[in-house]
């Protein structure tokens, strides 16, 4: 039902502000605005209709690293991610040629 009055909302044109394309049967897609990760609900409220190049962008460059770095906090918060990355660097003036020679 939402999908239904979002599309007689939308009225066969992208709903992303600027956007004037007239949507074809495969060329859109139904677009939580607020992500569904994030607490977006399946409100008609939240459900926006749009095409297929403007929900790859809202997606890939907005809602995917915002999810992603809301997750990050929720681990570290609870203590599931690991505080460092990697090796730890070595002591000033320490290289692997130096290492050599010591040994």
């Amino acid at each position: 039902k939402v999908r239904q009055k979002a599309w007689e909302r939308c009225k066969g044109v992208c709903e992303q502000p600027g956007c004037t394309i007239k949507l074809r049967p495969g060329g859109f897609d139904y677009d939580h605005i607020i992500p569904d990760g994030l607490g977006g609900g399946a409100t008609l409220e939240n459900c926006a209709v749009l095409c297929t190049v403007h929900h790859g962008v809202k997606t890939h460059t907005i809602d995917r690293p915002f999810m992603q770095k809301a997750d990050n906090m929720k681990k570290a918060h609870l203590g599931l991610k690991p505080k460092g990355r990697g090796f730890p660097k070595p002591p000033k003036g320490y290289n692997a040629w130096t290492r050599r020679i010591e040994q």
